[in-house]
């Protein structure tokens, strides 16, 4: 993430670009956000006082399963710093990791859409580095993990 653009950008702009609150994490169509309203659901045909309370373009309104045929991801976030890079730059961003039933159906085509139309892809560079297949666990019966998927 280019952190030193970001971090110049307006509060308000930021928090319409990602469709969140930036200190209490609440979706954008909660009207005064606190602490609990985090894990608020969003909705995203909520008005706001000048329009749609979500931009289109706004990150969680791309990411949303409403916006992907209702495919979900569940998906945990870990920001890192790593000092600077050869030009100086904070080398720092966000390791993500998400679970996924299909990676075809539940992933790349929200990556895609992420990387066309999200606001917050100015300030990102996606790098995907690794694709791993976690097997069901054993049922009754099974002698090895992920058996079904080889019968």
């Amino acid at each position: 993430m280019t952190l030193e653009i970001w971090d110049r950008v307006r509060l308000s702009e930021q928090e319409q670009i990602m469709g969140q609150d930036k200190r209490f994490g609440a979706p954008l169509s909660v009207a005064e956000p606190e602490a609990e309203d985090e894990f608020e659901p969003l909705d995203l045909s909520a008005q706001g006082e000048d329009g749609p309370a979500f931009p289109e373009d706004s990150h969680v309104a791309i990411v949303a399963p409403e916006s992907n045929g209702g495919h979900r991801m569940l998906r945990r976030g870990y920001n890192y710093t790593d000092g600077n890079d050869s030009l100086d730059r904070l080398d720092a961003g966000l390791f993500f990791i998400a679970l996924t039933r299909d990676p075809r159906t539940g992933f790349y085509p929200i990556l895609e859409r992420m990387t066309q139309k999200d606001a917050l892809t100015e300030y990102l560079q996606h790098v995907g580095s690794a694709l791993f297949a976690v097997p069901p666990g054993m049922r009754e019966g099974d002698t090895m993990v992920g058996q079904r998927l080889f019968e």
